[in-house]
C-alpha cells in the first residue's frame, strides 16, 4: 500500500514533472514537495483538490493507506509537530477508536490514541496562552487572563490543594497494586510524593522499590528525600559521592545534574549532564543538551547556549534520524534569537 507521499511521487514522475515544477504550480516550496514524498510531512487537506487536479486524478486516488501506514502517518504528525485542525483530529480519533473497538486488546491503537489526545491537548493549551496574552493587552491585570497564561504554560501553583498530586498518586498506587510488573511506577510515585512533602510515605515506597525494583536510582532517591528534609547544602556532598560511585551511570548522573541546576549550581550541573550524555547508550536523549543550553542562558552566555542547541539538532539528525520536525524548527528559532 502506498502513502499519499509515495502516490504524489509516482504521479509526478508519470507526468515528467520535477519537484520544482510541482512546487511552482501549487505555490509551495520544493522542500515542501520533497517532505511530502519522503513522508516527512503531509500536504494540507485544503491543497488536495489542487494536487489531484494537477495530476488529473480524483482526490480519493491520492489515498492508498494500509492500516500499518495509517498508524505511521499519525505517529509522524505527532513527531513532526503538525498542528491538527479539528477535522483532522476528529478523523484520526475516529480511526483509532474504530481500531480499538474492533480489538479491545490492541495496545498500539489505545496507546497511540492516548498520544493523540495528549498532543492535541498540548496544542490547545498553547492556543489558550496566545489568546490570553492578546486579551491581557486589551485589559491589563485581568486575573483570568493571567491564570490562563500561567496554567496553560504549566506554571507553578501556590495553593496547596490545587498543587498537590493526590489523585495522580492514588492512581499510581492502584496501577501498581493491580499489576506489580509496572515497576517503573515506583519512581513516578516517589517524585510526586516528595513534591507533595509526603516524605514518610516516600521512604516506605523507596524501601519497597529497593526490594522489587533493583535500580541504581534508588540510591539517588535516598539522598533526594534527605535533601527535602535537611536542605541542599546539607546533602550536596552526598550527591557528589553518588557521582563518584556511579561515574558511568547516565540516569544517576542526569538526576544529580537536575538537582544542582535547581539550586543555581549551573556549571557543576553542566559537568554532570555532559558526563551523563557521554555514557548514554544510543540513541541518546536530547535532554542533556537542552538543559545545558538553558543553564548557559541563565548565566548570560548566549553563544554557548546556541552551541548546545546546535548539538541538540545534530543529535536529532544522527541518533534519531530526524531531518525535519517542529522541534528542529523550534531549536533553530532559539539559535537565531540568541545570535541576533
Amino acid at each position: 500500500m502506498k502513502t499519499i507521499g509515495m502516490k504524489i511521487k509516482e504521479l509526478r514522475r508519470s507526468k515528467g514533472f520535477s519537484q520544482s515544477d510541482v512546487a511552482k504550480k501549487l505555490g509551495v516550496t520544493s522542500q515542501a514537495v520533497s517532505k511530502w514524498e519522503t513522508d516527512s510531512s503531509l500536504p494540507e487537506m485544503t491543497m488536495l483538490p489542487d494536487i489531484a487536479s494537477l495530476f488529473g486524478v480524483q482526490i480519493d486516488d491520492l489515498f492508498e493507506y494500509s492500516t500499518e501506514k495509517r498508524y505511521e502517518s499519525i505517529e509522524k504528525k505527532i513527531e513532526y509537530g503538525k498542528v491538527l485542525s479539528n477535522a483532522e483530529f476528529e478523523n484520526e480519533e475516529s480511526f483509532l477508536l474504530g481500531e480499538m473497538e474492533a480489538d479491545l486488546t490492541n495496545h498500539d491503537a489505545i496507546s497511540l490514541l492516548a498520544d493523540l489526545y495528549r498532543y492535541q491537548a498540548e496544542n490547545l493549551k498553547k492556543k489558550a496562552v496566545r489568546c490570553a496574552k492578546k486579551a491581557l493587552e486589551l485589559r491589563p491585570n485581568d486575573k483570568g487572563d493571567i491564570n490562563n497564561i500561567c496554567f496553560g504554560s504549566d506554571g507553578k501553583l501556590f495553593d496547596w490543594e490545587a498543587a498537590n498530586h493526590h489523585e495522580l498518586i492514588e492512581d499510581l498506587y492502584k496501577i501498581l497494586r493491580a499489576e506489580p510488573k509496572n515497576i517503573r511506577i515506583y519512581f513516578y510515585l516517589l517524585d510526586n510524593l516528595i513534591d507533595d512533602g509526603r516524605l514518610r510515605e516516600a521512604r516506605e515506597v523507596l524501601k519497597e522499590s529497593v526490594q522489587k525494583n533493583p535500580n541504581t536510582l534508588n540510591d539517588f532517591y535516598v539522598v533526594f528525600i534527605e535533601e527535602y528534609e535537611n536542605g541542599f547544602e546539607a546533602t550536596k556532598e552526598a550527591y557528589r559521592k553518588l557521582v563518584e560511585k556511579y561515574p558511568e551511570d547516565w540516569s544517576v548522573l542526569f538526576s544529580v545534574a537536575n538537582t544542582f541546576s535547581h539550586h543555581e549550581e549551573y556549571e557543576e550541573a553542566i559537568r554532570y549532564w555532559q558526563m551523563s550524555f557521554d555514557c548514554m547508550p544510543k540513541p541518546r536523549y536530547t535532554d542533556p543538551y537542552a538543559s545545558m543550553a538553558l543553564c548557559c542562558i541563565r548565566m548570560g552566555d548566549k553563544n554557548r547556549a546556541a552551541d548546545y542547541y546546535k548539538k541538540q539538532i545534530e543529535l536529532l539528525r544522527t541518533d534519531w534520524n530526524t531531518k525535519y520536525s517542529a522541534e528542529i524548527d523550534r531549536l533553530q528559532d532559539k539559535i537565531e534569537q540568541l545570535q541576533a
